[in-house]
Formats: C-alpha cells, sequence, structure tokens
C-alpha cells in the first residue's frame, strides 16, 4: 500500500516592518509576501500598483481569486442569521505570482457587530474590470454575480477552473465538475500541493495592530493566502495549456 503523503508545511510570519504585511511560506517553493488591506483606497491602490510594476501594466495579468466570510469561523460575524448561502461576503483573496492581497470588503471596526459596507471600492473595481486582467477561480461564476450585487463590483473576465481543467487533454477521464480547489490543485499541481484547512481556525487574532484595531488570524491569513496561490497556480498553468 503506497504511504500517504503528509500535507504541504505552511507558515506565516508579519513583517513588522510594513503595515499589515505577511510573509508565508509554502512548501520549499513558494514564498509569498501577503497584504491584508481595510477599507483604504489608497493602500490598496499601492499594493495593485505595485503588483502591475512587477508582473507589467498592458499585459494580461492573471489572478487568483477567492472569497470568504467569518460566519462560518470562531469568533466571526455575530449577528447575521441568514443562509449560509446568503453569508456576505466579507474578505476578497487574490493572488498573482509571488504577492497576494487580501481584502476587507466591510470595516473591521463593525464587522465583529454586523456586516457594513459603505465603500464604492472604486480601486478594486478598476482593477477586476480592467481588460488586461483574468480572474481565475472554482465557482467563479457564483463569486462574480454575488460580488457585483453586494458591492457593484464587476468581474469583467472570470474563468472558471472546473471548465479549464475539462478542456485539458491531459487530465481527460478525471471528473472534474464538483471537484473543490484542493481536489483540483492535487491533481493539476500535483500530490506536493496537497494542504488540509483546519475546522478549528478563528478569525480574528487575540492581537490587535498598532492602531488598536482587530486582526485577522494567522491561521486565516496563512490559508487565505494559500487558497488564493492554489487558484493562480492552477489557473496559470491551465491557460499555458491552453494557449499550446
Amino acid at each position: 500500500m503506497a504511504k500517504k503523503k503528509a500535507p504541504m508545511e505552511i507558515s506565516v510570519k508579519m513583517d513588522k516592518k510594513i503595515w499589515h504585511t505577511y510573509v508565508v511560506n509554502i512548501g520549499e517553493e513558494f514564498m509569498i509576501n501577503t497584504t491584508w488591506v481595510v477599507q483604504d483606497e489608497e493602500h490598496l491602490s499601492f499594493c495593485i500598483g505595485e503588483i502591475r510594476e512587477i508582473y507589467g501594466k498592458k499585459t494580461n495579468l492573471v489572478v487568483g481569486l477567492c472569497a470568504d466570510t467569518s460566519h462560518r469561523y470562531g469568533g466571526g460575524l455575530y449577528n447575521y442569521t441568514g443562509k449560509a448561502k446568503d453569508d456576505p461576503i466579507q474578505l476578497l483573496q487574490l493572488c498573482v505570482g509571488s504577492h497576494c492581497i487580501l481584502y476587507n470588503l466591510d470595516d473591521v471596526n463593525y464587522s465583529r457587530r454586523g456586516f457594513m459596507t459603505n465603500i464604492k471600492h472604486k480601486v478594486l473595481k478598476g482593477f477586476l474590470y480592467d481588460k488586461h486582467t483574468t480572474v481565475v477561480g472554482v465557482g467563479i461564476k457564483e463569486v462574480a454575480e454575488k460580488l457585483e450585487r453586494e458591492t457593484g463590483v464587476i468581474i469583467k473576465n472570470p474563468v472558471e477552473l472546473r471548465k479549464l481543467a475539462e478542456a485539458e487533454k491531459s487530465l481527460k477521464g478525471n471528473n472534474v465538475s464538483g471537484s473543490k480547489l484542493a481536489d483540483l490543485a492535487k491533481l493539476v499541481l500535483g500530490e506536493p500541493m496537497h494542504f488540509v484547512k483546519p475546522k478549528k481556525t478563528t478569525w480574528w487574532s487575540d492581537e490587535d495592530d498598532a492602531s488598536g484595531d482587530p486582526l485577522l488570524s494567522k491561521d486565516l491569513i496563512l490559508y487565505a493566502t494559500v487558497e488564493a496561490l492554489l487558484a493562480y497556480e492552477i489557473g496559470s498553468k491551465l491557460l499555458r495549456c491552453s494557449y499550446r
């Protein structure tokens, strides 16, 4: 019997020199710079500008995207009583190469009491509606529709990872129609990209930042980064294959 391989090793460490920035190490191959942006258009603009400078302003940019809500986590959204499928999106996970942005759609100062979003998200709208941005993810159509409905943010070029996998000749014979992100990662990227997300992850850290505002837990930062990276890596590989 083949020995079951252990999940890849991942770790996270806060960069104390740069505001809300973390270094996430994933196995021996990936070191991701993750920035958590909280309702700050200028901060988000800087992060996206940095990505465009590195990866090209007028070239097609593949962006791995996942979305999450605190309702499913310990210490998350207390006052939300709706159905799980109607949970408002609170966190967008965006990854390009070795850069990840975790963008809070709500104000963290209110999210412990209820969901609040009164920001226009101008920078995010410009980025995701850019003709040079291709956004890949699992269930991306549903996420895009929900995001537009809740925030007015439109994803111009959404691409479903499961459809890309279905079209890839080397993956023929695999039923991926209902696959989750972790399943696709193992199939497309190989067994070393296997990871297991803990069931008991808290949304908030026990610590606050220098301004006295709450911080996301390190486990959440870590796995939100991993998910966005996997979406990016799967999408990048399958898109390259489709161009052959």
